[in-house]
């Protein structure tokens, strides 16, 4: 990367750099392996729909983000369908067997209105007795207490050139749960 501002694709690499692979990914990777048609809403780069690629999964492998420069690095992998939109704008009709919501892309669906547009997309994507996986974030974790400039770190990008991660948060957290 260039000292300008980063590209769209810039920032997807650094995503996957960023958030390797854990636990819970495992997680829903066993929850697509055990189905045979599966929507990733919010996918992101692609990482959990290639995975189970990679690891045999022979049935419909489909993708939905809204950020077209993590869509870009996910299209990599040409036997997955990639969708760019969001999840409240999707007009699938019973579909999917199983939709999954990873990682913090439910963290996204910021207005009461956009949740409840997003639900009942992935609602009508799924067949009868179809199965909505998700996470969110646990506010009462207090995560962004730990967002501060004495936790930056260093590593490497995929190239392996030097990054540094700090924190600079510009405005703190307010309301009743983080008082």
């Amino acid at each position: 990367m260039t000292s300008s501002a980063p590209s769209a694709a810039d920032l997807a690499e650094l995503y996957d750099v960023l958030n390797p692979w854990g636990r819970s990914d495992d997680f829903y990777l066993d929850l697509v392996m055990a189905a045979r048609l599966v929507l990733d809403v919010g996918c992101g780069t692609g990482g959990l729909l290639h995975r189970a690629r990679e690891a045999g999964h022979a049935g419909r492998l489909c993708g939905l983000d809204p950020d077209a420069g993590m869509l870009s690095r996910a299209r990599r992998w040409t036997d997955i369908e990639w969708v760019l939109a969001d999840a409240a704008s999707a007009k699938w009709d019973r579909e999917f067997d199983l939709a999954v919501m990873s990682s913090h892309a439910f963290q996204f669906l910021v207005t009461d209105d956009d949740l409840r547009a997003s639900l009942a997309a992935v609602r009508a994507a799924l067949v009868d007795g179809g199965v909505f996986a998700f996470e969110t974030r646990n506010p009462s974790v207090r995560e962004w207490e730990q967002w501060i400039p004495s936790n930056s770190f260093s590593t490497v990008d995929a190239v392996g050139a030097p990054l540094r991660v700090e924190y600079d948060i510009e405005q703190p957290v307010i309301g009743m749960l983080y008082e």
